[in-house]
Protein backbone atom coordinates (compact mmCIF):
# COMPACT_ATOMS: atom_id res chain seq x y z
CA UNK A 1 0.00 0.00 0.00
CA UNK A 2 1.31 3.01 -0.93
CA UNK A 3 1.42 5.61 2.27
CA UNK A 4 0.20 9.19 1.94
CA UNK A 5 1.64 11.77 3.88
CA UNK A 6 -0.33 14.75 3.10
CA UNK A 7 -2.65 16.65 6.58
CA UNK A 8 -4.94 19.11 5.63
CA UNK A 9 -5.32 21.64 9.08
CA UNK A 10 -7.29 24.49 10.03
CA UNK A 11 -6.48 26.13 12.67
CA UNK A 12 -9.30 27.41 14.39
CA UNK A 13 -10.21 31.36 15.60
CA UNK A 14 -8.03 31.51 18.88
CA UNK A 15 -5.75 28.36 17.75
CA UNK A 16 -2.21 28.10 16.78
CA UNK A 17 -0.39 26.39 14.23
CA UNK A 18 0.97 22.84 15.77
CA UNK A 19 5.13 23.37 15.39
CA UNK A 20 8.27 21.10 14.82
CA UNK A 21 10.38 22.66 17.75
CA UNK A 22 13.43 21.10 16.08
CA UNK A 23 14.35 19.35 12.89
CA UNK A 24 14.69 15.50 14.37
CA UNK A 25 10.91 16.22 16.56
CA UNK A 26 8.51 13.81 15.46
CA UNK A 27 6.00 15.36 17.50
CA UNK A 28 3.66 18.56 16.68
CA UNK A 29 3.42 20.50 19.81
CA UNK A 30 -0.05 21.82 20.36
CA UNK A 31 -1.14 24.81 21.89
CA UNK A 32 -3.71 25.24 24.57
CA UNK A 33 -6.96 27.46 22.12
CA UNK A 34 -9.70 27.31 25.11
CA UNK A 35 -10.91 25.56 27.81
CA UNK A 36 -13.69 23.62 26.12
CA UNK A 37 -17.11 21.60 27.37
CA UNK A 38 -15.93 17.94 28.06
CA UNK A 39 -20.38 17.32 27.13
CA UNK A 40 -21.41 20.26 25.24
CA UNK A 41 -21.26 20.79 21.27
CA UNK A 42 -20.64 24.27 20.08
CA UNK A 43 -23.83 26.40 19.38
CA UNK A 44 -23.39 27.27 15.77
CA UNK A 45 -20.74 24.33 14.72
CA UNK A 46 -21.80 20.82 15.68
CA UNK A 47 -17.92 19.14 14.59
CA UNK A 48 -16.79 21.54 18.06
CA UNK A 49 -16.85 21.64 21.69
CA UNK A 50 -18.66 24.11 23.82
CA UNK A 51 -15.99 27.03 24.52
CA UNK A 52 -16.08 27.27 28.34
CA UNK A 53 -13.22 29.95 28.95
CA UNK A 54 -11.59 31.50 25.82
CA UNK A 55 -8.63 33.58 27.96
CA UNK A 56 -10.08 36.91 26.58
CA UNK A 57 -13.13 36.86 28.66
CA UNK A 58 -14.21 36.08 32.06
CA UNK A 59 -16.83 32.91 31.57
CA UNK A 60 -20.49 33.63 33.36
CA UNK A 61 -19.81 30.74 35.58
CA UNK A 62 -19.27 31.67 39.32
CA UNK A 63 -17.11 28.25 40.06
CA UNK A 64 -15.08 29.03 36.66
CA UNK A 65 -14.84 32.58 37.92
CA UNK A 66 -13.26 31.52 41.27
CA UNK A 67 -10.24 29.94 38.45
CA UNK A 68 -9.62 32.71 36.80
CA UNK A 69 -6.57 35.10 37.32
CA UNK A 70 -4.99 38.32 35.30
CA UNK A 71 -2.54 36.51 33.08
CA UNK A 72 0.87 38.03 34.52
CA UNK A 73 2.52 37.95 31.29
CA UNK A 74 -0.68 39.76 28.81
CA UNK A 75 -2.74 42.23 30.99
CA UNK A 76 -5.28 42.07 28.16
CA UNK A 77 -5.82 38.45 28.92
CA UNK A 78 -6.94 35.89 31.30
CA UNK A 79 -5.65 33.15 33.14
CA UNK A 80 -6.52 29.65 34.44
CA UNK A 81 -5.56 28.34 38.21
CA UNK A 82 -5.52 24.59 37.29
CA UNK A 83 -5.29 23.55 40.94
CA UNK A 84 -4.14 20.21 42.25
CA UNK A 85 -5.94 17.00 41.18
CA UNK A 86 -8.22 19.28 39.11
CA UNK A 87 -8.82 18.31 35.00
CA UNK A 88 -9.51 20.72 31.90
CA UNK A 89 -10.19 19.65 28.54
CA UNK A 90 -8.49 22.02 26.44
CA UNK A 91 -9.07 22.42 22.73
CA UNK A 92 -6.00 22.44 20.63
CA UNK A 93 -6.59 24.78 18.48
CA UNK A 94 -7.20 22.84 14.63
CA UNK A 95 -9.13 20.13 12.84
CA UNK A 96 -7.41 17.79 10.15
CA UNK A 97 -8.30 15.69 7.29
CA UNK A 98 -5.65 12.85 6.96
CA UNK A 99 -5.74 9.92 4.34
CA UNK A 100 -7.11 6.91 5.92
CA UNK A 101 -3.84 5.36 6.24
CA UNK A 102 -2.79 8.29 9.07
CA UNK A 103 -3.84 8.97 12.68
CA UNK A 104 -2.05 11.32 15.38
CA UNK A 105 -2.13 10.34 18.88
CA UNK A 106 -1.82 13.32 21.55
CA UNK A 107 0.87 13.04 23.81
CA UNK A 108 2.04 14.39 27.13
CA UNK A 109 5.05 17.18 27.00
CA UNK A 110 8.39 16.53 28.85
CA UNK A 111 8.29 20.11 30.28
CA UNK A 112 4.78 19.65 31.77
CA UNK A 113 5.12 15.94 32.93
CA UNK A 114 8.16 17.09 34.85
CA UNK A 115 5.90 19.19 37.19
CA UNK A 116 3.48 16.62 37.80
CA UNK A 117 1.00 18.03 34.46
CA UNK A 118 -0.12 15.09 32.27
CA UNK A 119 -3.02 13.97 29.94
CA UNK A 120 -5.24 11.56 31.27
CA UNK A 121 -6.14 10.53 27.67
CA UNK A 122 -2.81 9.86 26.20
CA UNK A 123 -1.61 9.04 24.27
CA UNK A 124 -5.56 10.76 23.06
CA UNK A 125 -6.07 8.79 19.22
CA UNK A 126 -7.48 10.79 16.86
CA UNK A 127 -8.95 9.35 13.88
CA UNK A 128 -8.39 9.98 10.01
CA UNK A 129 -12.40 10.42 9.49
CA UNK A 130 -12.53 13.19 12.69
CA UNK A 131 -13.21 16.36 11.42
CA UNK A 132 -13.24 18.50 15.00
CA UNK A 133 -10.98 19.96 17.55
CA UNK A 134 -9.42 17.39 19.37
CA UNK A 135 -8.89 18.04 22.94
CA UNK A 136 -6.29 17.49 25.85
CA UNK A 137 -7.54 16.29 29.19
CA UNK A 138 -4.78 18.03 31.16
CA UNK A 139 -4.86 16.97 34.97
CA UNK A 140 -2.83 18.80 37.75
CA UNK A 141 -1.26 15.88 39.98
CA UNK A 142 1.06 17.94 41.84
CA UNK A 143 0.58 19.65 45.16
CA UNK A 144 0.74 22.99 43.19
CA UNK A 145 -1.65 25.12 41.83
CA UNK A 146 -0.98 25.38 37.65
CA UNK A 147 -1.43 28.85 36.01
CA UNK A 148 -2.82 27.53 32.48
CA UNK A 149 -2.40 30.17 29.97
CA UNK A 150 -3.56 31.09 26.66
CA UNK A 151 -1.11 29.15 23.62
CA UNK A 152 0.76 27.46 25.94
CA UNK A 153 2.25 24.21 25.20
CA UNK A 154 0.00 21.76 26.30
CA UNK A 155 0.84 18.35 24.62
CA UNK A 156 2.45 16.57 21.20
CA UNK A 157 0.94 15.45 17.98
CA UNK A 158 2.29 12.37 16.66
CA UNK A 159 1.10 11.42 13.53
CA UNK A 160 0.84 7.85 12.46
CA UNK A 161 1.12 5.59 9.40
CA UNK A 162 -1.92 2.60 10.37
CA UNK A 163 -2.37 -0.83 8.94
CA UNK A 164 -5.71 -1.97 8.90
CA UNK A 165 -5.80 -6.01 8.88
CA UNK A 166 -8.08 -8.47 7.77
CA UNK A 167 -9.37 -10.13 11.15
CA UNK A 168 -9.83 -14.08 10.36
CA UNK A 169 -11.97 -15.21 12.99
CA UNK A 170 -10.76 -18.47 14.67
CA UNK A 171 -13.17 -21.50 16.96
CA UNK A 172 -10.83 -21.61 19.61
CA UNK A 173 -7.62 -20.14 21.36
CA UNK A 174 -6.21 -23.38 20.64
CA UNK A 175 -6.91 -22.34 16.68
CA UNK A 176 -3.81 -19.76 17.11
CA UNK A 177 -1.33 -21.77 17.51
CA UNK A 178 1.32 -22.21 20.13
CA UNK A 179 4.67 -19.83 20.76
CA UNK A 180 7.19 -19.94 23.38
CA UNK A 181 6.01 -16.79 24.97
CA UNK A 182 2.44 -18.24 24.48
CA UNK A 183 0.34 -16.74 27.09
CA UNK A 184 3.03 -15.09 28.97
CA UNK A 185 2.78 -11.16 29.74
CA UNK A 186 2.81 -8.61 32.19
CA UNK A 187 6.62 -9.03 33.25
CA UNK A 188 6.83 -12.77 32.91
CA UNK A 189 10.48 -12.98 31.80
CA UNK A 190 11.58 -11.19 35.01
CA UNK A 191 13.62 -8.20 35.92
CA UNK A 192 17.23 -9.70 35.58
CA UNK A 193 18.36 -11.18 32.45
Amino acid sequence: MEYKSRVELVVLPGGRMPERKSDGAIGYDVYSRAIVSETEKDSVDERLRKTVFDFHNVPDSVWLQEHIVRDPEDENKWAYILRPKEHVLIGVGFATAMPGNMMYWLTPRSGLSMKRLTLTNAPGTVDPDYRGEAGALLVNNSEDDFLLQHNIRIAQAVFCPVYLPEICIRASIDDLGETIRSGGGFGHTGLHG
